[in-house]
């Protein structure tokens, strides 16, 4: 039997390349997602391959999550349709990328909005909902930046956001349970990209040029998409019925071993 079978699943960020996969593999599982993102086009695709594939998905794009009235109309349109909501997945993320030295409040504005706001905005959104039903999940995808700096990833708050992501994820699950509400943050470290073009900034995962990063890694590489995934839905499962308030870092040990690539 599909495991997320008839339950309701948002999923922010769905034209990115985490969001798709996340919302074909929920769908896949029985899950009638709704997706969104401010990229019309891209979400618009992720809609079309999931119901090709034969899964129930609908999205609002352009729609931005930081602005409580979008989040609200989002939250609205899952009601309308299915009468409940059961999982939130905080995917949805921006960042601008400059050297403290040179970094504007503009800069450190923008990261913190489209990093940390999003996902509280989005959380607040279906609380009062999650709270009625005395059941839902919230996930955030966070990242190892928040556990430890990147040398040589010149975004001033990106640590300092996902940082923020954990923390609140954590107030969540505090202040969740005695609704039966569970929160988890997953926290990625590189993902390989197979869709960029290739480009000589682009390594031969479609990432920037980042070698010395993701190979600090244990495992050597980047993770896949469909890796991030698989853990944003086992957390989001009954099968992690007793996971709450916790980090799960998904970074190939990039967070956990220093790694000599000598060795």
């Amino acid at each position: 039997m599909a495991e997320f079978k008839d339950k309701v699943v948002l999923i922010s960020g769905t034209g990115g390349r985490l969001g798709q996969v996340a919302a074909q593999m929920f769908a896949r599982e029985g899950a009638r997602v709704l997706g969104c993102d401010i990229a019309k086009k891209r979400a618009e695709e992720t809609c079309r391959r999931v119901r090709e594939a034969g899964g129930e998905m609908a999205s609002l794009a352009p729609l931005d999550l930081a602005d409580p009235a979008h989040a609200q109309r989002w939250v609205d349109e899952a009601m309308a349709r299915w009468g409940r909501i059961d999982v939130l997945v905080n995917n949805a993320a921006g960042i601008a990328i400059a050297p403290f030295d040179e970094a504007s409040l503009d800069h450190w504005d923008f990261t913190i909005r489209n990093e940390l706001t999003i996902a509280y905005v989005a959380g607040r959104a279906v609380w009062s909902q999650m709270q009625k039903q005395k059941k839902g999940v919230i996930v955030s995808v966070s990242s190892i930046a928040g556990h430890l700096e990147l040398s040589g990833f010149p975004a001033i708050a990106h640590g300092a956001a996902n940082a923020g992501v954990q923390g609140l994820t954590r107030m969540l699950a505090a202040q969740g349970a005695r609704h039966g509400i569970r929160a988890v943050s997953i926290s990625p470290g590189l993902i390989a990209n197979p869709d960029a073009l290739p480009s000589p900034t682009m390594d031969e995962h479609g990432l920037p040029i980042a070698r010395q990063l993701w190979r600090h890694a244990a495992l050597g590489r980047p993770a896949r998409a469909e890796e991030i995934a698989e853990t944003v839905l086992f957390a989001a499962s009954d099968r992690a019925s007793y996971i709450t308030g916790t980090d799960i870092a998904v970074d190939g040990g990039m967070s956990s071993i220093i790694w000599n690539p000598r060795a």
